[in-house]
């Protein structure tokens, strides 16, 4: 369970059950995708997506080259379908 809220102590909290077991209380959680924090500030969200996108950018410069590997239209391309929706995943809920 998260609990989303701007106030920096929550003052009252009681433990919440459901069907009597009592959840236990996270800072994030990961939905579709999309790492969500009791703040919604998108830090952790954004670095993980920043990440792999970085780490897939620098594998796919490794194939190419000026004699040998993919031609630059195919690294583009590479870019545009794959490594361009990996950031912009979630994006319209920013």
């Amino acid at each position: 369970m998260v609990l989303f809220t701007l106030k920096r102590s929550i003052h009252g909290w009681r433990p919440v059950k459901f069907f009597g077991k009592e959840l236990v209380r996270t800072d994030q959680v990961k939905h579709l995708g999309v790492i969500l924090d009791s703040k919604l500030t998108w830090k952790e969200h954004l670095t993980s997506k920043y990440n792999r996108a970085i780490a897939l950018f620098w594998q796919c410069k490794r194939i190419v080259g000026k004699t040998w590997g993919i031609t630059p239209r195919i690294a583009h391309w590479i870019y545009i379908a794959v490594i361009r929706p990996m950031i912009t995943h979630a994006a319209v809920v920013w």
